[in-house]
């Protein structure tokens, strides 16, 4: 069952959903904000999960100007939000419909955020223009929704992961 805006207000005053940062609630989620820096990885590499190296990336300040995503680019940021949830609501992100119609998705594949009962983190977000218009990305930019859902029970156990409490933009890690 996916939580209501009213739910929501009242998980967030009840310490249920936790958010640092900028927070609007919308109809059926909260508003996701584009961060203040780009990760753009640099040409020719190769990702190989048998044989890994560390990915090499140029850093992109959003704050001092916005950056033109041109077609076909891809670079990853984050979410100016930070969450985090009690065990039994489950986290999702959803793109922004606008900037789809325009080519932009901004979370490629991992919908839940797996991590957010465990940890409080912000959000990669895996940009790509699969359109044909440059488009121009702005720190603070609402670019999606978190959508929280509730689970029949509690998540019990640990979850280990490489990206726990991720800060900021985090690249892949092996």
């Amino acid at each position: 069952m996916f939580l209501s805006d009213k739910t929501i207000s009242k998980y967030i005053h009840q310490g249920k959903i936790i958010v640092k940062g900028k927070l609007h609630i919308e109809t059926k989620g909260i508003t996701v904000n584009l961060g203040n820096e780009l990760l753009i990885p640099k040409p020719k590499q190769v990702f190989d999960s048998k044989n890994p190296v560390t990915l090499k990336y140029d850093t992109y300040n959003l704050k001092k100007k916005p950056y033109i995503l041109k077609p076909n680019d891809f670079v990853l940021g984050s979410t100016e939000q930070n969450i985090r949830t009690d065990r039994d609501i489950i986290t999702l992100l959803d793109g922004r419909s606008t900037y789809a119609r325009a080519g932009m998705t901004v979370h490629l594949t991992a919908l839940v955020l797996d991590g957010v009962p465990f940890n409080s983190e912000n959000s990669v977000l895996e940009i790509k223009n699969l359109g044909n218009f440059d488009i121009i990305l702005y720190a603070g930019e609402r670019v999606g929704t978190y959508l929280f859902a509730k689970l029949s029970e509690p998540i019990v156990g640990e979850k280990s992961s490489r990206y726990e409490n991720q800060k900021g933009v985090t690249p892949p890690k092996f």
